[in-house]
């Protein structure tokens, strides 16, 4: 691996690696649609070794949520898929809370509507299971196993994550970084005024891991917000480049940007955690700030609320930076990534 160049930004430099090798990783997801978007990138990646996908609930209950991310890998085509292991059915503390709403009733926009020509289903129902093994002992032994080079893709609420750090703290912290889709710095939250969804659904796990002790990277609502993906961009790119996957991209998205186009004018979504897969993989595309963050487990108006601490005169020494928290992104080079990564 040589080093090629420096890419900058006002906050860090980054070095950018010619022809890395790919690294070690574990998707933990809760199966929505921008999910199974990020989830194609990382099947197509030659930059991701992906060695499992865990699950659990939080866009949908744990269970569909499985089948979700199957029906992805089974839509890629690939011929050595990675583990598929279910793990928390709810919350830690909380009750379980779901954007069956926003993503459909089977999170995935609603994909028994869809029919071919013959009448027959678009998408018949799969002949393959997940594996029984528990996703808090798949991140744990995968964690034991790869150590420093393995990197946790974090998509939905941390309560898998919480698990296993509570199951067995030192082997967790084994661990390169976990990338986060989650949380909100210097921006409003998407499920209240204060918080995220992710953290929202799960504040206590999002805790938990704030306090880990392991190298995290925040992509939350400050950046996720600014990569749109537009309707007309998406069935012009499925028109041009017909194939199963973009075809299922088509449909899967229509619930969910229909959500956007009713409730903010906009017709297409965010690609909250296709970024987040982006960030994994180039962490070029992205200019971070190292910040202490909390966050709010119990607050009436702000469970869920992530808070950094932005203060110029800040308590380092019991308060360190314990989240590099992305504030800005390269929308143009990320969005390139992202059609370069759906390609069949």
């Amino acid at each position: 691996m040589t080093l090629d160049f420096l890419v900058t930004d006002s906050l860090h430099i980054y070095p950018v690696m010619s022809n890395p090798l790919p690294r070690p990783m574990i998707i933990d997801t809760d199966g929505g649609v921008d999910d199974a978007l990020a989830i194609v990138m990382a099947l197509n990646s030659d930059h991701i070794d992906l060695k499992a996908i865990t699950v659990l609930a939080g866009n949908i209950d744990v269970h569909q949520a499985a089948k979700n991310v199957l029906r992805v890998i089974n839509i890629v085509g690939l011929e050595a898929i990675p583990l598929v292991a279910k793990g928390c059915t709810k919350p830690l503390v909380n009750p379980p809370f779901n954007a069956a709403g926003i993503h459909g009733s089977d999170g995935l926009g609603e994909l028994h509507q869809f029919k071919n020509a013959d009448g027959s289903p678009r998408y018949p129902a799969l002949t393959t299971e997940p594996s029984t093994e528990d996703a808090i002992e798949v991140i744990l032994k995968t964690a034991e196993e790869y150590g420093n080079d393995l990197t946790i893709v974090a998509l939905g609420p941390l309560t898998n994550i919480a698990m296993a750090l509570e199951k067995d703290r030192t082997t967790l912290q084994k661990v390169g970084r976990i990338v986060i889709m989650g949380g909100a710095v210097k921006v409003p939250g998407n499920i209240s005024a204060a918080a995220e969804f992710n953290f929202f659904v799960d504040p206590h796990a999002a805790q938990m891991v704030m306090e880990s002790g392991i190298p995290l990277t925040l992509v939350g609502l400050d950046v996720a917000m600014k990569a749109p993906l537009v309707r007309s961009d998406v069935e012009a790119y499925a028109q041009k480049n017909p194939s199963q996957v973009s075809q299922f991209i088509v449909d899967c998205t229509g619930i969910y940007m229909a959500f956007y186009r009713d409730n903010e004018g906009f017709h297409g979504c965010y690609l909250h955690d296709p970024l987040a897969v982006g960030v994994a993989i180039d962490s070029s595309l992205v200019s971070t700030e190292s910040v202490y963050m909390v966050v709010e487990t119990d607050g009436k108006f702000t469970a869920g609320m992530s808070l950094a601490d932005l203060r110029d005169r800040r308590d380092e020494v019991n308060s360190p930076p314990n989240v590099d928290a992305c504030l800005e992104v390269d929308t143009e080079r990320f969005l390139k990534l992202f059609y370069d990564l759906i390609q069949p």
